[in-house]
């Protein structure tokens, strides 16, 4: 057994010790701790010790465009989330787009560090073409997360959805399984519907129309806007982010968050958190034995 604590500390050490490998280390961990693998520590199997620095961004600048294509694309994505943290702190609202990101796991560790800075948080990121338009019958985007983050402690916000009905991963566990997909969420290369997960060649939008348009909308920011579309190199990302105390006292934004945290509880709504956990969590022997493989690969000392 290990804690995400010790778990953090060791991969963020062998990501080379900054604040952006801790925020890399705790996302991919917490991950695993989710139960969800696929966006843990697998994502190692990208790092390689000649991946290219994280490329700096011009900081007399509120807004930026960076090539990751030869970058570890968690630690990539975690340096730039620090560095609009402090952009976003200078001008009141900054943002970066990213294209070349391959495989970096979930934006709500990053879209929470913004709101822990006391940012309104904003990402998503698209990706190669296997979701259909609503209506529509094959694949024009990808599966196309959005994220949005705010405030601190018990009124914090996190949420973190895929705009399709399903995931990649989703539809490869279930090749590899043999489990019938749901009715309603993928079609087949003629584009009709189907719960077979080796004849999937396009999902469905998540919620119909509007899972569709807001699909498009992360596409038309990190795909068009932040040039990752058709991108054989990898992913389009884009982070923005926002100090809502520029309002200065004109605006309790706090208090309004509060006002409105009571007022969805109140109604029956689930407030998302986002997934975070405490750092005492502890994690079985079999991550543990992953990270130690991991970490072995990575310094070339046993990773205990």
């Amino acid at each position: 057994m290990i804690t995400i604590l010790d778990a953090v500390g060791r991969l963020s050490a062998a990501l080379g010790g900054s604040p952006a490998a801790k925020l890399a280390a705790s996302a991919l961990v917490e991950a695993d701790a989710l139960g969800l693998p696929r966006f843990g520590i697998a994502m190692l199997d990208e790092w390689t010790a000649d991946a290219a620095p994280v490329p700096a961004r011009d900081g007399s600048q509120a807004i930026g465009w960076l090539d990751c294509t030869s970058c570890f694309a968690p630690l990539a994505v975690a340096s730039a989330t620090r560095d609009l943290a402090e952009t976003a702190g200078q001008f009141g609202v900054a943002a970066v787009f990213l294209r070349g990101v391959r495989g970096f796991g979930r934006l709500a560790p990053f879209v929470r560090h913004l709101a822990d800075a006391g940012l309104l948080g904003i990402a998503g990121a698209e990706g190669p073409p296997f979701v259909a338009p609503h209506g529509g019958t094959r694949p024009v985007i990808g599966t196309n997360p959005l994220a949005l983050a705010v405030g601190q402690g018990s009124n914090r916000v996190v949420i973190d959805v895929a705009t399709s009905t399903a995931t990649m991963a989703d539809i490869r566990n279930a090749r590899v399984s043999g489990a019938p997909l749901p009715d309603g969420i993928a079609l087949d290369g003629e584009g009709r519907p189907t719960s077979i997960a080796s004849e999937v060649a396009a999902l469905l939008p998540r919620g119909g129309q509007i899972g569709s348009l807001l699909g498009l909308v992360v596409e038309l920011m990190a795909g068009v806007a932040g040039g990752g579309r058709g991108d054989p190199k990898g992913r389009g990302v884009f982070l923005l982010a926002v100090d809502p105390a520029r309002a200065g006292e004109d605006v309790d934004w706090q208090a309004k968050l509060a006002g409105l945290k009571g007022d969805w509880t109140d109604g029956g709504g689930h407030w998302p958190r986002g997934g975070s956990l405490s750092p005492e969590t502890e994690l079985d022997g079999d991550f543990a034995q992953r990270l130690d493989t991991y970490l072995d690969r990575m310094t070339g000392q046993p990773g205990r």
